[in-house]
């Protein structure tokens, strides 16, 4: 499976707890930044997101290998999935000179109002500006 958007992070001394590795609240944060990343890249300035948002619904994670200071990392993004309400969306935490995956997950994202309180359709723009990114991926 191909991974277009790749965000590189830099590891912060405080990332790294008393056992010397980034814990999961730290990976949790890559994983936020890089899917900032991914729909400032995909959507640019065509959503208003105090408008509507996709707000993390469900999230399953693995912890495959730990992350270190000395570590080099990217989180690799995939939408692989777009429904009447969600979509689904795979990150990787992956060792830039290894190859290896660190950090695995899946987790699902509701498109939500801000006004109404509720969920909504995806707006139709954002299955356009992904579907342009991504190529082809599972619709429901």
């Amino acid at each position: 499976m191909e991974f277009k958007h790749k965000k590189k992070i830099q590891i912060r001394f405080g990332d790294i707890d008393l056992i010397g590795h980034a814990n999961n609240g730290v990976q949790l944060s890559y994983l936020d930044l890089a899917r900032m990343d991914y729909f400032q890249q995909v959507y640019g300035e065509v959503i208003d997101w105090n408008e509507s948002a996709l707000i993390v619904a469900h999230l399953e994670i693995d912890y495959l290998s730990s992350i270190t200071l000395s570590d080099k990392i990217e989180v690799q993004t995939k939408i692989f999935r777009i429904g009447n309400k969600s979509v689904g969306m795979y990150q990787n935490i992956v060792d830039l000179k290894t190859g290896e995956i660190k950090t695995k997950t899946s987790q699902v994202m509701v498109a939500y109002s801000q006004k109404l309180g509720e969920s909504i359709k995806v707006p139709e723009i954002l299955k356009i500006r992904i579907l342009e990114f991504e190529g082809e991926l599972l619709i429901k």
